[in-house]
């Protein structure tokens, strides 16, 4: 079970800097300017996917600290990702109009 901890732990910890990685490069604005349901679905994607597997992590082992801290991390990824494509800002509609229409 410690082994299959380390590995989730390992894969969510990849989920959230794929994440960082494409949207702080330009590689998540190419995705949105092609489509921004793609752009949308990848980091919702990575950030539950990321969310998920910690959770799992640390029920699996619990003397370490990081699957706690890509639980937090992967929640704000979470909030930012429905701040960044589902809300609206200052009379800009926004991404995907979901909520607001």
């Amino acid at each position: 079970m410690k082994r299959n901890a380390r590995l989730l732990s390992v894969i969510s910890i990849a989920f959230v800097s794929v994440y960082i990685v494409l949207f702080l490069s330009t590689g998540l604005n190419k995705i949105a300017m092609y489509n921004q349901w793609y752009a949308f679905l990848l980091c919702v994607f990575l950030s539950v996917g990321g969310f998920t597997l910690s959770i799992f992590s640390i029920f699996g082992e619990r003397t370490r600290i990081s699957p706690y801290f890509t639980v937090a991390f992967s929640f704000l990824l979470i909030l930012f990702t429905i701040f960044v494509f589902l809300l609206p800002e200052a009379g800009i509609p926004p991404a995907i109009p979901l909520i607001f229409d």
